[in-house]
């Protein structure tokens, strides 16, 4: 495996970068920066950056077939139109002072799932994972400060999600018609917390660890296999993607961070890749 690399020179390091995902309809690489209100997207071919602004913070997007993008904003999920900048609500929260939507994730069937994050500076237990579900965001399952990175695994039958607030990653028994069952701890995480979560298809975990300067690789059984290190202390998602599903694409981010940290991280909020082995 190789050493973490930018994923190019000419793209400005963001606040908060979030959700990246790769497009394989498309091979365009996709991700947000929440706290700058932005979508981005990249293409690797060409090496062609462009932004879009959103009218509130986002937190995910996804490409649909008609050319809209699925996105989720602070306060629900909405398709977002690049040539005019419109956002048409498909599902809208009613959620508490310092609470926004937050990760998201598509999956196997495409059903959508995202969580909420309590932003205050002592969250309570309040935020939750949701799906969506004929038009309409739907509570999973409550009790979190941050609902945050999910993935399945490649048979489809295990769904993982990082509980940043507890330093956990759980694991769920997944069905095909979206219900989830027999909740246990799948991995407790040290030196960081977990944000984005990313499976592939050769039975590894992907964890993004956020104040942990790293991607932790896991085993189906929660093991620690090895760790892709990065110069920066806020790693945030990350996804397989690239010709040949061979590349990690990594977010990070300088949110929170003082002129001193920064100082020490220049590559903070950079987005970084990695060559995968095999």
């Amino acid at each position: 495996m190789s050493k973490a690399v930018l994923l190019d020179t000419n793209i400005p390091a963001s606040q908060l970068d979030e959700g990246i995902y790769w497009d394989d309809q498309t091979s365009l690489l996709w991700w947000v920066d929440i706290a700058g209100r932005q979508i981005h997207r990249y293409d690797p071919e060409r090496k062609e950056h462009r932004s879009w602004l959103t009218s509130k913070e986002v937190s995910f997007v996804f490409p649909q077939a008609d050319g809209l993008l699925l996105i989720g904003l602070s306060n629900g999920v909405y398709l977002f139109d690049c040539e005019t900048g419109e956002e048409r609500a498909v599902a809208l929260l009613d959620l508490p002072a310092e609470h926004r939507l937050n990760d998201g994730k598509r999956d196997p069937a495409g059903c959508l799932w995202a969580g909420t994050i309590n932003t205050a500076a002592e969250p309570s237990e309040t935020a939750a994972l949701y799906q969506l579900q004929e038009g309409h965001l739907v509570e999973i399952e409550g009790g979190y400060t941050n609902a945050n990175g999910k993935a399945w695994s490649a048979d489809g039958g295990l769904m993982f999600h990082a509980d940043t607030g507890r330093n956990t990653v759980w694991v769920y028994d997944y069905n095909p018609t979206g219900e989830i069952s027999n909740k246990r701890v799948f991995a407790k995480i040290e030196d960081g917390s977990p944000d984005g979560l990313e499976a592939d298809s050769l039975g590894n975990l992907y964890a993004a660890i956020y104040g942990g300067s790293r991607v932790g690789i896991l085993s189906m059984r929660g093991d620690v296999i090895t760790q892709i290190d990065l110069p920066v202390p806020n790693v945030t998602s990350c996804c397989v993607g690239g010709p040949g599903q061979k590349t990690l694409f990594i977010t990070t981010a300088f949110d929170g961070m003082s002129d001193e940290e920064r100082s020490s991280a220049p590559l903070s909020g950079h987005v970084f890749k990695v060559e995968l082995d095999g």
